[in-house]
């Protein structure tokens, strides 16, 4: 086994590190898990424990990897990407087939991952239009004769007729002649 002994004061830094992580050394050919130095015992618990390393793929990131379509080599990669540089360019919900296409190692796998996310998105936007159109013939069967929003006694609104086509507000609740003017209002000069 290796004695870390006089490492402290040759190199702090690793010290340190080798204080925090959790090291795999090779004992008699056969890998054991060594724990951290200095731990507490609910940290000595945890490390008793299987610990999965980085590029190591739990049950949950094989199920993600196949919704994906991905390969299991490919998910371990994505995995690590999503730990190392993605986790600090980019939003907590990236997937990991955004992460293998941003670093994608050829302009065929950047294609491939491309069309992999195209078709992804794709079909989760038809099955997002699929439950509007369902939702919509629910409350329609279900609440007939109620307006989904009751727009009596609310003040009528200055806006154009196109905008308030686009948020739904009826026409009756426009001011005649609302359209505000597209010129825009002179501004006094400063003396």
């Amino acid at each position: 086994m290796t004695k870390f002994v006089g490492l402290r004061s040759h190199c702090p830094t690793l010290a340190v590190a080798l204080m925090v992580v959790p090291l795999a050394l090779a004992v008699d050919g056969a890998a054991a898990q060594a724990r951290p130095l200095g731990t507490t015992q609910e940290q000595k618990t945890q490390t008793n424990t299987r610990e999965v390393g980085a590029n190591e793929l739990t049950a949950r990131d094989r199920l993600i990897g196949d919704i994906w379509g991905l390969s299991h080599e490919e998910m371990a990669r994505a995995k690590v990407l999503l730990q190392g540089p993605r986790a600090n360019f980019s939003v907590e919900n990236l997937s990991p087939v955004e992460a293998l296409g941003i670093h994608a190692r050829s302009d065929a796998e950047r294609r491939k991952y491309a069309e992999m996310f195209a078709r992804a998105f794709h079909a989760d936007v038809e099955r997002s239009l699929a439950w509007n159109s369902a939702y919509q013939e629910a409350i329609g069967r279900l609440y007939p004769n109620e307006p989904i929003v009751d727009f009596r006694g609310l003040p009528k609104v200055n806006a154009p007729v196109g905008s308030a086509d686009a948020m739904n507000v009826p026409r009756s609740m426009l001011i005649e002649g609302g359209a505000p003017s597209s010129a825009q209002p002179v501004r006094e000069q400063r003396r």
